[in-house]
């Protein structure tokens, strides 16, 4: 066991509505990488959870080196692995339809922020798609540029020097990794149409499973999780920035992904995950608290 020597800062007003005053909601461990522990505080005025203190933006990037942050890897080693990937190939079509319903295909320009290995955005251009994406990550990046010929910028600065506006621009898990949310989501929404659409892919700390797992959760995923948000949090967030906020659709098989990884933090078998996703899903047919929703919102 080796020993990391973290480079935090302390935030001092909330992300959301800059309340000073905040409360102790949870300590989690890192189970990736520095096998420490973090803590989520909450705002007192809004309710909005946060990591406090967390790595400095400029040092952060170690903690993704985990060989188990499976979104920046192709591998397919290891049944959670080869789930994942499955998983993803099928959310990749539910996600296309909702896309596809919301404008019609043709010269229409989709931006995928946190693309990753490109596999979405190889999907979407094989559908015949206008479609660039976004990938701060420099070896995920290079891979989808260099097996799937994508079009990827390092940021989003680097995308607005061009010029070009987008009609949707998709985050899928990408948000809570954020560190300024307000300049973030001011940047995604000058690179939009007018009436074009954000489309938010998050996890939600209200879910059963959230509650059930509490510092086991694996989707608070301290400290690389900055934010983590709530159905309100976001409809605060919109508001704030005058966007409108049209639905909420949950991503279904999050909950079994997330209970499975959680169920490994507790030293368990997958197939308890199995059972607490059904669980999870079956309770949030009533409350809508779903382990990860889908927030559509428009300009």
């Amino acid at each position: 066991m080796f020993h990391v020597k973290h480079d935090l800062e302390k935030i001092e007003s909330c992300p959301i509505c800059k309340g000073t005053y905040f409360a102790d909601f949870l300590s989690c461990k890192d189970h990736n990488y520095s096998y420490d522990w973090f803590c989520i505080v909450k705002c007192k005025n809004c309710g909005f959870r946060f990591t406090n203190p967390r790595p400095k933006e400029k040092t952060v990037h170690i903690y993704y080196q985990s060989t188990d942050y499976i979104s920046h890897t192709s591998s397919k080693k290891g049944i959670l692995n080869t789930i994942y990937h499955v998983v993803r190939n099928y959310q990749f079509g539910k996600k296309y339809t909702v896309i596809r319903k919301l404008i019609e295909k043709g010269k229409k320009k989709i931006l995928d922020v946190g693309s990753g290995t490109g596999e979405f955005i190889k999907y979407l251009s094989k559908n015949g798609w206008d479609v660039k994406g976004v990938e701060t990550d420099d070896k995920a990046r290079n891979y989808s540029i260099n097996n799937y010929n994508c079009k990827v910028d390092k940021s989003l600065d680097e995308t607005a020097k061009y010029g070009k506006k987008f009609d949707v621009i998709t985050l899928w898990h990408v948000l809570e990794h954020v560190y300024d949310i307000n300049e973030y989501i001011s940047k995604l929404k000058k690179l939009l149409n007018n009436d074009g659409y954000i489309i938010l892919g998050l996890p939600n700390c209200d879910s059963f499973d959230a509650k059930y797992y509490k510092e086991n959760w694996y989707a608070y995923d301290l400290p690389i999780h900055v934010s983590h948000f709530t159905r309100n949090d976001i409809k605060n967030l919109v508001n704030k920035h005058g966007l409108k906020l049209i639905s909420i659709k949950p991503l279904i098989f999050d909950a079994y992904y997330i209970s499975m990884l959680s169920e490994r933090k507790k030293g368990r078998g997958f197939i308890f995950g199995l059972l607490n996703g059904i669980i999870s899903n079956l309770k949030s047919l009533k409350s809508g608290q779903y382990s990860s929703l889908m927030y559509i919102i428009r300009k």
